[in-house]
Protein backbone atom coordinates (compact mmCIF):
# COMPACT_ATOMS: atom_id res chain seq x y z
CA UNK A 1 0.00 0.00 0.00
CA UNK A 2 2.79 2.46 0.87
CA UNK A 3 4.64 1.55 -2.32
CA UNK A 4 1.57 2.30 -4.45
CA UNK A 5 1.11 5.64 -2.70
CA UNK A 6 4.72 6.56 -3.47
CA UNK A 7 4.32 5.60 -7.13
CA UNK A 8 1.22 7.80 -7.39
CA UNK A 9 3.01 10.70 -5.73
CA UNK A 10 6.00 10.43 -8.04
CA UNK A 11 3.72 10.60 -11.08
CA UNK A 12 2.46 13.99 -9.86
CA UNK A 13 5.96 15.43 -10.30
CA UNK A 14 6.10 13.86 -13.76
CA UNK A 15 2.84 15.62 -14.66
CA UNK A 16 4.18 18.99 -13.49
CA UNK A 17 7.42 18.32 -15.37
CA UNK A 18 5.48 17.93 -18.62
CA UNK A 19 3.50 21.13 -18.08
CA UNK A 20 6.51 23.24 -17.08
CA UNK A 21 8.81 21.83 -19.79
CA UNK A 22 6.20 22.53 -22.47
CA UNK A 23 5.81 26.10 -21.22
CA UNK A 24 9.60 26.54 -21.46
CA UNK A 25 9.82 25.06 -24.97
CA UNK A 26 6.98 27.31 -26.17
CA UNK A 27 8.79 30.33 -24.73
CA UNK A 28 11.99 29.21 -26.48
CA UNK A 29 10.16 28.98 -29.81
CA UNK A 30 8.89 32.54 -29.26
CA UNK A 31 12.42 33.67 -28.26
CA UNK A 32 11.22 35.26 -25.03
CA UNK A 33 12.38 34.90 -21.43
CA UNK A 34 9.76 33.28 -19.26
CA UNK A 35 8.58 33.79 -15.69
CA UNK A 36 5.60 32.07 -14.10
CA UNK A 37 4.25 31.25 -10.65
CA UNK A 38 3.30 27.60 -9.99
CA UNK A 39 1.52 25.83 -7.17
CA UNK A 40 2.50 22.18 -6.97
CA UNK A 41 0.05 19.96 -5.09
CA UNK A 42 1.31 16.59 -3.92
CA UNK A 43 0.04 14.19 -1.25
CA UNK A 44 -2.10 16.83 0.49
CA UNK A 45 0.78 19.32 0.63
CA UNK A 46 1.55 22.33 -1.56
CA UNK A 47 4.70 23.96 -2.84
CA UNK A 48 4.60 27.44 -4.33
CA UNK A 49 7.50 28.53 -6.49
CA UNK A 50 8.51 30.96 -9.20
CA UNK A 51 9.88 29.62 -12.46
CA UNK A 52 12.45 31.92 -14.07
CA UNK A 53 13.85 31.00 -17.49
CA UNK A 54 16.35 33.06 -19.44
CA UNK A 55 17.53 32.36 -22.99
CA UNK A 56 20.92 33.51 -24.24
CA UNK A 57 21.98 33.43 -27.89
CA UNK A 58 25.54 32.14 -28.27
CA UNK A 59 26.29 32.06 -32.02
CA UNK A 60 29.99 31.30 -31.44
CA UNK A 61 29.65 28.24 -29.21
CA UNK A 62 30.57 24.85 -30.70
CA UNK A 63 27.49 23.01 -29.43
CA UNK A 64 23.77 23.54 -29.89
CA UNK A 65 22.83 24.37 -26.30
CA UNK A 66 23.60 24.08 -22.62
CA UNK A 67 21.27 24.34 -19.65
CA UNK A 68 22.09 25.43 -16.11
CA UNK A 69 19.36 24.89 -13.55
CA UNK A 70 18.65 25.60 -9.91
CA UNK A 71 15.90 24.56 -7.54
CA UNK A 72 15.08 25.70 -4.01
CA UNK A 73 12.04 25.85 -1.75
CA UNK A 74 10.45 28.72 -3.68
CA UNK A 75 12.25 29.05 -7.02
CA UNK A 76 13.12 26.96 -10.05
CA UNK A 77 15.45 28.65 -12.52
CA UNK A 78 16.94 27.73 -15.89
CA UNK A 79 19.51 29.54 -18.01
CA UNK A 80 19.57 28.19 -21.56
CA UNK A 81 22.44 29.14 -23.85
CA UNK A 82 21.89 28.19 -27.48
CA UNK A 83 23.45 28.56 -30.90
CA UNK A 84 20.66 29.71 -33.23
CA UNK A 85 22.41 28.11 -36.23
CA UNK A 86 21.69 24.66 -34.74
CA UNK A 87 17.93 25.14 -34.56
CA UNK A 88 15.43 23.74 -35.36
CA UNK A 89 17.62 20.64 -36.01
CA UNK A 90 18.62 20.37 -32.33
CA UNK A 91 15.07 20.83 -31.04
CA UNK A 92 14.56 17.19 -29.99
CA UNK A 93 17.76 17.17 -27.95
CA UNK A 94 16.89 20.50 -26.32
CA UNK A 95 13.40 19.25 -25.54
CA UNK A 96 14.74 16.09 -23.83
CA UNK A 97 17.27 18.07 -21.80
CA UNK A 98 14.66 20.64 -20.71
CA UNK A 99 12.46 17.79 -19.45
CA UNK A 100 15.45 16.23 -17.65
CA UNK A 101 16.51 19.51 -16.02
CA UNK A 102 13.00 20.47 -14.93
CA UNK A 103 12.47 17.04 -13.34
CA UNK A 104 15.85 17.29 -11.60
CA UNK A 105 15.08 20.73 -10.18
CA UNK A 106 11.52 19.76 -9.18
CA UNK A 107 13.10 17.05 -7.05
CA UNK A 108 14.97 19.81 -5.17
CA UNK A 109 11.76 21.85 -4.81
CA UNK A 110 10.10 18.73 -3.39
CA UNK A 111 12.99 18.03 -1.02
CA UNK A 112 12.45 21.44 0.56
CA UNK A 113 8.63 21.39 0.66
CA UNK A 114 7.27 17.86 1.14
CA UNK A 115 7.73 15.94 4.37
CA UNK A 116 8.29 12.54 2.77
CA UNK A 117 10.88 13.94 0.33
CA UNK A 118 12.76 16.09 2.84
CA UNK A 119 16.51 15.49 2.77
CA UNK A 120 19.03 16.80 5.28
CA UNK A 121 22.22 17.61 3.44
CA UNK A 122 25.15 16.88 5.68
CA UNK A 123 27.57 15.56 3.10
CA UNK A 124 30.83 16.78 1.64
CA UNK A 125 30.39 19.17 -1.27
CA UNK A 126 34.07 20.16 -1.35
CA UNK A 127 34.65 17.79 -4.25
CA UNK A 128 32.82 17.34 -7.54
CA UNK A 129 32.28 13.67 -6.77
CA UNK A 130 30.98 14.54 -3.30
CA UNK A 131 28.47 16.90 -4.85
CA UNK A 132 27.30 14.41 -7.51
CA UNK A 133 26.88 11.60 -4.98
CA UNK A 134 25.31 13.62 -2.15
CA UNK A 135 21.95 12.51 -0.76
CA UNK A 136 20.38 15.67 -2.20
CA UNK A 137 21.75 15.32 -5.73
CA UNK A 138 21.52 11.56 -6.36
CA UNK A 139 17.69 11.37 -6.48
CA UNK A 140 17.54 14.60 -8.50
CA UNK A 141 20.00 13.35 -11.10
CA UNK A 142 18.38 9.91 -11.38
CA UNK A 143 14.86 11.32 -11.68
CA UNK A 144 16.06 13.72 -14.37
CA UNK A 145 17.86 10.94 -16.26
CA UNK A 146 14.76 8.75 -16.18
CA UNK A 147 12.75 11.60 -17.66
CA UNK A 148 15.31 12.12 -20.44
CA UNK A 149 15.47 8.38 -21.14
CA UNK A 150 11.69 8.24 -21.61
CA UNK A 151 11.76 11.26 -23.93
CA UNK A 152 14.62 9.87 -26.05
CA UNK A 153 13.53 6.22 -25.79
CA UNK A 154 16.93 5.23 -24.42
CA UNK A 155 18.11 3.17 -21.47
CA UNK A 156 19.12 4.77 -18.20
CA UNK A 157 22.70 3.63 -18.82
CA UNK A 158 22.79 5.34 -22.26
CA UNK A 159 21.47 8.60 -20.85
CA UNK A 160 24.05 8.59 -18.05
CA UNK A 161 26.86 7.96 -20.53
CA UNK A 162 25.58 10.79 -22.74
CA UNK A 163 25.49 13.10 -19.71
CA UNK A 164 29.10 12.16 -18.89
CA UNK A 165 30.21 13.04 -22.45
CA UNK A 166 28.33 16.35 -22.27
CA UNK A 167 30.06 17.18 -18.98
CA UNK A 168 33.51 15.80 -19.78
CA UNK A 169 35.16 19.19 -19.18
CA UNK A 170 34.02 19.08 -15.55
CA UNK A 171 35.65 15.68 -15.15
CA UNK A 172 38.84 16.91 -16.80
CA UNK A 173 38.90 19.83 -14.37
CA UNK A 174 38.10 17.65 -11.34
CA UNK A 175 40.45 14.76 -11.98
CA UNK A 176 39.67 13.17 -8.61
CA UNK A 177 36.06 12.50 -9.70
CA UNK A 178 35.67 8.84 -10.65
CA UNK A 179 32.93 8.51 -13.28
CA UNK A 180 32.51 4.76 -12.77
CA UNK A 181 31.94 5.18 -9.01
CA UNK A 182 29.51 8.07 -9.52
CA UNK A 183 27.50 6.13 -12.09
CA UNK A 184 27.39 3.09 -9.78
CA UNK A 185 25.96 5.25 -6.97
CA UNK A 186 23.25 6.57 -9.32
CA UNK A 187 22.37 3.12 -10.71
CA UNK A 188 22.29 1.61 -7.21
CA UNK A 189 19.93 4.35 -6.04
CA UNK A 190 17.66 3.66 -9.04
CA UNK A 191 17.64 -0.08 -8.25
CA UNK A 192 17.04 0.45 -4.53
CA UNK A 193 14.16 2.85 -5.22
CA UNK A 194 12.71 1.06 -8.25
CA UNK A 195 9.29 0.70 -6.61
CA UNK A 196 9.00 4.50 -6.55
CA UNK A 197 10.20 4.99 -10.12
CA UNK A 198 8.31 4.65 -13.34
CA UNK A 199 9.45 1.61 -15.30
CA UNK A 200 12.51 2.06 -17.47
CA UNK A 201 15.27 -0.26 -18.68
CA UNK A 202 18.57 0.07 -16.82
Amino acid sequence: MIKLENILRESVLDTYTKQIARDIINAFKDKRDFEEFYVLERGGEEAEFDLIVKFHERPNQDYSHSITGGGSADELSLDIEYNPKDFPQAMNDLNAEVFETVRHELEHVGQQNFDDMFVVNGEDHDTYQGYLTSNVEVPAYVQGFITRARKKKQTLNQVMEDWHKENILNFEEHTDANWSEIKDVWLNWAKTNKDKLRKIKA
